[in-house]
């Protein structure tokens, strides 16, 4: 089994010349990026767009730095988030309304927002109601906005 040792983009950029077995970087895995979660890169360099705040790592980071310095708090616990994450902390001014197609008339203005914008949807003849939300919910995410289905809410007096 023969291992490949490649020159390390990331030692290089912090001024070291490294070789890794496999191209496997330790550096580049301890470091954390808080605007996506991802471990490798920095925030400084995460292609992630529309991120509005970045996402403490440890519980250390809630303490104001004060109370750290006064307390000589120098612990760090890793915060631990859950996958599902990834909509409920999108600013409520990224939120897209657009209409339920299963209502009378939804159909053909989800339709036409979704030829305004100029989304790509799977389609035969026309777009099924299915693949015209998913495409318009993947355009969403993509543009990292949230896509809320507006239901016909009918009230009685």
């Amino acid at each position: 089994m023969s291992t490949t040792k490649k020159l390390c983009m990331f030692c290089k950029k912090l001024g070291e010349q490294n070789y890794h077995e496999n191209g496997i970087c330790e550096a580049a895995m301890s470091v954390y990026c808080r605007r996506c979660g991802q471990q490798g890169h920095m925030t400084s360099t995460c292609g992630k767009k529309n991120a509005l705040w970045e996402r403490p790592t440890t519980y250390e980071e809630l303490i104001p730095a004060h109370v750290r310095l006064q307390w000589n708090i120098q612990t760090h616990t890793r915060i631990e988030y859950p996958e599902d994450h990834a909509t409920s902390e999108i600013n409520d001014l990224n939120t897209i309304a657009i209409p339920d197609p299963h209502i009378k008339g939804g159909y053909e203005e989800l339709k036409t927002f979704a030829d305004r914008h100029k989304i790509k949807v799977e389609k035969v003849t026309k777009p099924s109601i299915e693949s015209l939300l998913d495409a318009v919910m993947t355009w969403g995410a993509q543009r990292g906005q949230r896509v809320v289905i507006l239901r016909d809410i009918s009230a009685t007096v």
